[in-house]
């Protein structure tokens, strides 16, 4: 009787814990609002208040492309602590359970990171407007809303106003849960990330320029000394660098989609690419017809 018991007790403890284990809430802001207003939204989206264990993670996201590419954070940095330090006090200010860091300065990466030591159950990101996005937010909820199995709230605030003042929270994008997100589909079907329409562009207009250019350098020929002609001979180079750009463009799209990067050097390539091409073969079309 006395281990029924004891088994009955244990049981009865264990199911408690489970019913009071918080729901833990991974916030990653890449903004500030007003903390009240933050903690209205998560009332809002969430199912109830009580309970929440919630982790901050303050971007230290650029304000210009060149500067997050060559990874400049050292004032992003101190702007993401400064906010770091307002968030936790507005939201504590609140009542609620909040701990947190400074992250990357991807907002998407800086997800991924915090879900490896907060096991969360749910993921809020504050972000800005469309209009008033900054460069690493770009195409972020595309990312957001298929690289994680927790469901995904996208807060978007504004830039705050001339004063300091912050916004309140203008859009809201919501995503659910997923059973096995789009990287682990494309593992398990062998399947080729879906190409962008750049991406497609660059391959269609490299393959047909290349073997176009190759073909005017055949037909400029050899002039009447039996020698290669000086335009054929620079024709000939021009279809050589085309080749050249056009495979570093797919071995560079190859690589980019196997890490999931979608920054400033994913177009570089398809764009490099189109832009030589479509410029050599006019170039060598002048010097075949002149």
């Amino acid at each position: 009787m006395m281990t029924e018991s004891a088994g009955e007790t244990s049981a009865s403890a264990s199911s408690l814990e489970t019913q009071e284990a918080p729901h833990r809430v991974l916030l990653v802001a890449d903004e500030v609002f007003r903390g009240s207003d933050l903690a209205e939204e998560l009332r809002s989206h969430l199912q109830s208040i009580d309970g929440i264990e919630i982790f901050v993670i303050s971007t230290a996201t650029s304000h210009s492309a060149i500067d997050q590419e060559l990874g400049d954070v050292d004032r992003p940095k101190k702007e993401a602590g400064e906010r770091l330090e307002l968030i936790l006090s507005e939201l504590r200010d609140q009542g609620l359970d909040a701990s947190g860091v400074v992250g990357d300065a991807d907002p998407n990466v800086a997800v991924g990171d915090g879900l490896v030591d907060f096991d969360a159950d749910e993921i809020v990101v504050v972000c800005h407007v469309d209009s008033e996005r900054e460069y690493a937010e770009k195409g972020l909820w595309n990312r957001l809303s298929t690289d994680f199995h927790q469901p995904v709230t996208e807060l978007k605030v504004p830039h705050p106003d001339g004063d300091g003042s912050a916004g309140g929270v203008q859009e809201v994008e919501h995503a659910p849960a997923h059973e096995k997100t789009e990287d682990e589909v494309i593992r398990e079907t062998r399947n080729f990330p879906p190409l962008r329409p750049l991406d497609v562009a660059g391959i269609l207009i490299g393959f047909i320029g290349t073997v176009a250019l190759g073909m005017i350098s055949v037909a400029a020929g050899i002039d009447d000394s039996g020698e290669l002609s000086g335009a054929a001979a620079v024709i000939l180079l021009i279809a050589i660098g085309a080749f050249l750009i056009n495979v570093a463009n797919i071995l560079g799209l190859l690589f980019f989609e196997s890490v999931r990067y979608t920054g400033l050097w994913e177009k570089f390539f398809a764009r490099t690419a189109i832009i030589y091409t479509l410029v050599g073969l006019a170039a060598s079309l002048v010097l075949w017809l002149a």
